[in-house]
C-alpha cells in the first residue's frame, strides 16, 4: 500500500525545467534513491516529496495517518536549546535512545546546538530524524559529515528499519546495498529496478540509442544535402517540406559523449625521494593531536587517511602541506615534488572573474596522458562547466560550483604529489567517477583522507589511521573497521610512537612498488599477447607465418602465467 503518490510532478527554476510530468508511487517497503549530477533536482524533488515547496504543477498525496520523517540538507534547530532536548522533542522518543543515538554520533547531549558547527548540527537534525517513529524516511545526503565508521553503522541501521526510504546520495556502496530502484535525474528522468550499477548500464543503453538515431540522422542528412546540390531546376518538382526538413537536419544537435578525461600526471619526473615526516607533535592547549607520529612516502604510494571526526586527518594533512607548523619533528619533501592540495576549504573566491578566464590564467592547454593536449574550455566542461556557465562570473556560482572550480584548478596545475581533504565533499557522483578515473592513472603520490568507502577502496593500496595521536596501518577498509569494531570492546590502548618500525615501512613501501611494477609487466604482456592473435587472424595461408606467431603466442603466455603467478603471492602477502 502506496504511502504517497505523486503525479504530474513538473518544477524548474530561472526558466530551465528540473524535471516534467513524473509520476510514481511509495510503499513503506521501497528502497528508492534519486541520483543524478549537481543542479538536476535532486534535493527539489525530495522537498516536494516533504511538503516543503509547491511544485510548478502536479500533486503529491499522502496516505491519512502515514509518519513521514525529513532530513533536509540545511536543518533549522532552535538556538538555545540542548541537542538531547531537540531530538528527545520528537514524538514517541525515549531519553534513553535520543541520548544514545547522540553518542553514536559524536554530540555531547548537553551541548548548545547553536553553539554547534553546520556538520554537527547536521548530526542533531539526524539523530531527531532517525528517532521518530515514520512509513517513510526522506533523506538527503545522510552521510555528509558522517566518518566512515558512523556511516557504515548508519547503513546497517537503514538496512535493519521497516519503512520506506527516499534518499540521495553520493555514497556508491550506500546506493549499492540499501536500494531497490532509482530514479535516475541525468538527462531524461528514468526509473530503473536495482542498484546504481543498473543506472549505468541503462545510461549507456540510452547513450547507444542515441548514438544510432544519431547515424540515421546523419544518413537522412546526407541524401536532403544530397538533393539540394541537384540545382534549382531539379529540385522543383519536389515538396516543400523538403527543404524545411534539410534545414531542420542540419541545425539539430549531434548526441554524444565526450571521450573519457585522461589527464596528464606532471611536468616534473617524480624523484625516489618524497616525503619524510619524523617525530611530528601537534597539541591543541592540552589536547595531544599527533603524537610523535613518522609518515615515510615514496614515488607511486597511495594512501588513505582515516579516523573518527576529531581525529586528526585534516591536522595530519596541513602538517605535510606545510598549512601548519608541528610543535615538534620535521617534514621534509623532496626536491622534484610539486605539491597540489585540496583541502575541506578549498573554494575559488567569489570575483567578478569568468570562470574560463581563472582557468586559462594557469593553463590555456592540458597535457594529456596521451601525449595530446586539451583546451581549458573542453576541460571546463567536462567537469561541469558548460556553455555559459563558462562565461559566468565566479561570484555567480553556489558554494559547490566553486569547489568543484577549485578542484579543476589543482588538477590543471599537473602536480606530481597530491593531498586530497575529503574531495567527495560537494561533488555529484558524475563528478567523483571524472576524478576517480583520473586519479586511476596517476602515476604520482597520493594522499587522500575521506570518509567515502568506494573512494578509499578505488584509489588506494594502504590506509593509515588516526588513533590517538598515532599513525596505524590497515591493508584496507574492511581490516580497518573490523578492527574497530574490536577495539571498542578492548581496553584502551597504551600511548606511543607510530605502530610499524622503520624496518616494516620498508618492507611494505617495497611490496607496493614489487605490485605496481608486475601490474605494469601484466599490463604490457596483454597488450603484446592481444597484438598478436590480431597478426595470427591476419596471417591467411601463411603457414611458416603462423607457426612462427604461435610459438611467440605459447612463449608469451608462460611469461604472463608467472608475471600473475607473482602478483597473487605478492599481494596475498
Amino acid at each position: 500500500m502506496h504511502v504517497l503518490s505523486a503525479s504530474g510532478l513538473t518544477h524548474g527554476h530561472e526558466g530551465r525545467t528540473l524535471f516534467a510530468d513524473l509520476a510514481f508511487g511509495l510503499s513503506d517497503d521501497d528502497r528508492v534513491a534519486v541520483v543524478g549530477p549537481n543542479g538536476s533536482g535532486k534535493s527539489t524533488l525530495l522537498r516536494i516529496v516533504a511538503g516543503e515547496i509547491v511544485p510548478g504543477a502536479g500533486e503529491v498525496v499522502t496516505r491519512t495517518g502515514a509518519r513521514i520523517g525529513h532530513l533536509a540538507q540545511t536543518p533549522t534547530l532552535p538556538a538555545g536549546t540542548s541537542a538531547l532536548a531537540v531530538v528527545r522533542a520528537a514524538p514517541g522518543a525515549a531519553d534513553h535512545e535520543a541520548a544514545a543515538l547522540l553518542d553514536r554520533l559524536g554530540i555531547p547531549p548537553d551541548a548548545d546546538v547553536a553553539t554547534l558547527s553546520g556538520g554537527q548540527q547536521r548530526r542533531v537534525s539526524l539523530a531527531r530524524t532517525l528517532v521518530e517513529p515514520a512509513d517513510l524516511l526522506i533523506l538527503d545526503e545522510p552521510t555528509n559529515h558522517l566518518d566512515a565508521d558512523t556511516i557504515d553503522w548508519l547503513e546497517g541501521e537503514l538496512g535493519r528499519r521497516a519503512c520506506g526510504l527516499l534518499f540521495v546520495t553520493h555514497d556508491r556502496y550506500l546506493l549499492e546495498r540499501l536500494t531497490t530502484r532509482m530514479l535516475d535525474l541525468h538527462d531524461t528522468p528514468t526509473w530503473v529496478e536495482g542498484s546504481y550499477a543498473d543506472v549505468l548500464e541503462a545510461r549507456l543503453a540510452r547513450q547507444e540509442h542515441r548514438a544510432k538515431a544519431e547515424q540515421t540522422r546523419r544518413n537522412l542528412l546526407r541524401k536532403e544535402l544530397a538533393w539540394l546540390r541537384r540545382g534549382p531546376k531539379a529540385r522543383t518538382s519536389k515538396p516543400k517540406f523538403r527543404l524545411e526538413q534539410a534545414r531542420a537536419l542540419m541545425e539539430s544537435t549531434e548526441v554524444g559523449e565526450a571521450p573519457q578525461l585522461d589527464l596528464g600526471t606532471g611536468r616534473r619526473r617524480l624523484g625516489t625521494q618524497v616525503l619524510e615526516a619524523e617525530d611530528v607533535t601537534v597539541r591543541y592547549g592540552d589536547q595531544t593531536v599527533l603524537d610523535g607520529v613518522d609518515l615515510h612516502l615514496g614515488p607511486g604510494d597511495r594512501i588513505g587517511v582515516v579516523g573518527p571526526n576529531g581525529a586528526g586527518k585534516t591536522t595530519l594533512l596541513r602538517v605535510l602541506a606545510g598549512q601548519h607548523d608541528p610543535d615538534a619533528g620535521t617534514v621534509a619533501w623532496g626536491p622534484t615534488v610539486e605539491l597540489g592540495v585540496y583541502d575541506q576549504q578549498a573554494m575559488v573566491a567569489p570575483r567578478d572573474v569568468t570562470v574560463i578566464d581563472t582557468i586559462t590564467a594557469i593553463a590555456e592547454w592540458i597535457p594529456l596522458a596521451t601525449g595530446e593536449r586539451l583546451s581549458a574550455s573542453a576541460l571546463a566542461e567536462r567537469f561541469g562547466f558548460a556553455g555559459p556557465l563558462q562565461r559566468a562570473s565566479v561570484a555567480r556560482l553556489s558554494g559547490g560550483e566553486r569547489r568543484r572550480l577549485a578542484l579543476l584548478h589543482m588538477l590543471v596545475a599537473a602536480p606530481n604529489v597530491l593531498l586530497l581533504d575529503e574531495p567527495t565533499n560537494d561533488l555529484d557522483i558524475d563528478t567523483l567517477q571524472r576524478l576517480e578515473d583520473h586519479l586511476d592513472g596517476f602515476r604520482g603520490t597520493l594522499v587522500v583522507a575521506s570518509h567515502d568507502r568506494f573512494v578509499l577502496d578505488r584509489l588506494t593500496d594502504e590506509l593509515v589511521a588516526v588513533e590517538d595521536g598515532r599513525l596505524v596501518r590497515y591493508l584496507d577498509w574492511p581490516a580497518y573497521r573490523d578492527a574497530h569494531a574490536e577495539r571498542r570492546a578492548a581496553p584502551p590502548p597504551r600511548p606511543g610512537r607510530s605502530s610499524g618500525s622503520a624496518g616494516d615501512n620498508r618492507r611494505r613501501q617495497q611490496q607496493r612498488r614489487q605490485v605496481r611494477a608486475l601490474e605494469q609487466r601484466i599490463g604490457k604482456l596483454t597488450e603484446q599477447r592481444d597484438a598478436l592473435h590480431v597478426a595470427l587472424a591476419r596471417v591467411g595461408d601463411d603457414y611458416e607465418r603462423a607457426a612462427e606467431l604461435d610459438r611467440a603466442l605459447r612463449v608469451l603466455a608462460g611469461e604472463l602465467e608467472r608475471a600473475e603467478e607473482a602478483w597473487l603471492e605478492a599481494t596475498v602477502d
